[in-house]
């Protein structure tokens, strides 16, 4: 598709969308989203709750996707998790695991409340972290129709294993125990390339961050206190065999970040799970080349899974993950 045509069609897009921001609260603080709705609706329609990955907010890349599922008669809520984007929370930039699972949950619980949204009718988008945080919410929520993870972080700690050289992981320990001594902030950099001191240390890290996020603001850093050493028990491939919904799984056959072998094998056990490859790194699914197809196959899956209101399900135990302080 020419870049004049695909400019055309996402302006016609957005012209059939109508955008709210809105907040809704998650451990008592507010969290910012932006609701996406149809320009027409007829009756209670189905909606997509979107979480980002880390360090991202629901203005990187979400808004590409969020504008095609309006367009094609869904509603939207993309939200920022706590302590990033426009959401409360001191301190800034901390990623915390426990809490934006939380997160997860007060955006669902939100949803589904919305004036025209179809409660019954409720799938769950995530990207990276937020996929693998999106696999998690699902696996505690029978009540989710469909779910789409997105290159998802589904193995925290087959990617902590594989990441970084033994020093460099000495280091990113150190600093988490320190910080847990004396409670303070514990800053390191996000993104860089393999080898290097960073959380997120691949060869298309750094560069892809910068892209997807141009001019929002993004820094390349992150505050991990209390919380680093949680990546390696984050592990939704352990939870895959209580999602109860269909789960789209979307794969980078060339991504550098999160372990392709933990998503193959949420495939295995997640008993309703589609997976699909395409040729692209961790970030290919925003650029204009690849974005047509990753989300039309997206919408297709949608559509398929969320056309009818299915039964009450009960509601499974709650996550096993604890909030920290």
């Amino acid at each position: 598709m020419t870049t004049t045509k695909a400019q055309a069609n996402r302006r016609a897009r957005e012209a059939s969308v109508r955008r709210m921001e809105v907040s809704f609260e998650s451990g008592g603080m507010s969290c910012a989203a932006t609701v996406y709705r149809p320009d027409r609706e007829t009756g209670p329609v189905r909606c997509v709750v979107m979480g980002n990955g880390i360090t991202l907010t629901r203005a990187d890349g979400i808004p590409d996707y969020a504008t095609r599922f309006a367009s094609a008669g869904f509603a939207v809520l993309a939200f920022d998790y706590r302590h990033w984007g426009d959401s409360g929370g001191e301190p800034r930039r901390w990623v915390s695991l426990a809490r934006q699972l939380e997160d997860w949950h007060a955006a669902v619980t939100y949803a589904r409340g919305l004036e025209g949204v179809d409660a019954e009718r409720i799938a769950l988008w995530g990207m990276s972290l937020g996929g693998g945080l999106a696999l998690m919410t699902a696996a505690t929520d029978a009540r989710i129709g469909a779910t789409v993870a997105l290159v998802p972080m589904a193995d925290g700690l087959e990617a902590w294993r594989r990441a970084a050289p033994p020093g460099v992981t000495l280091r990113l320990m150190w600093r988490a125990m320190r910080g847990a001594l004396t409670r303070g902030p514990v800053i390191v950099p996000l993104a860089g390339p393999p080898g290097s001191f960073a959380l997120v240390a691949a060869p298309e890290a750094l560069a892809g961050f910068q892209r997807l996020t141009s001019g929002n603001g993004w820094r390349n850093e992150v505050n991990v206190a209390r919380g680093s050493i949680a990546f390696a028990r984050f592990r939704p491939v352990q939870m895959a065999a209580r999602i109860r919904g269909p789960v789209l799984l979307q794969a980078g056959e060339r991504d550098g970040i999160v372990p392709p072998r933990a998503i193959e094998t949420v495939s295995t056990r997640a008993p309703h799970a589609e997976l699909a490859r395409y040729p692209i790194d961790h970030f290919g699914c925003f650029w204009p080349e690849h974005i047509d197809r990753v989300a039309g196959d997206q919408l297709e899956f949608l559509q398929r899974h969320t056309s009818a209101a299915g039964p009450r399900r009960p509601q499974l135990s709650p996550t096993p993950l604890r909030a920290e302080p």
